[in-house]
């Protein structure tokens, strides 16, 4: 019986040295994924970062572009309504000129 308890006994201890072993292992692990997931995560951080700061960027360009297209447009609908009212002023004319001849 003696060696039967001493051979339970090396069971005992093998698992619990095994157990310990592989929970150290599991830490060790962990904290190596646990930090490999922190640096991934910085990274997709610093990525979005500068991605919002270059899209700060270009909707700023953009809406000078906008200002720009849109002062252009004004000057341009400016130009046509000029443009209505003297092809109106010259129509009225030439009618008037026509109905001078007729007369």
């Amino acid at each position: 019986m003696a060696n039967s308890n001493s051979e339970n006994n090396a069971i005992i201890v093998g698992a619990v040295a095994g157990a310990l072993i592989g929970a150290g292992l599991a830490v060790l692990v962990a904290a190596q994924e646990g930090a490999t997931l922190r640096d991934k995560f910085m990274n997709t951080v610093d990525l979005l970062k500068d991605q919002g700061q270059r899209l700060k960027e270009q909707s700023g360009e953009l809406q000078a572009k906008g200002q720009e297209i849109k002062g252009l447009i004004a000057e341009s609908v400016d130009v046509v309504k000029e443009f209505k009212e003297e092809a109106i002023s010259s129509a009225s004319e030439i009618k008037q000129e026509v109905q001078g001849f007729r007369s």
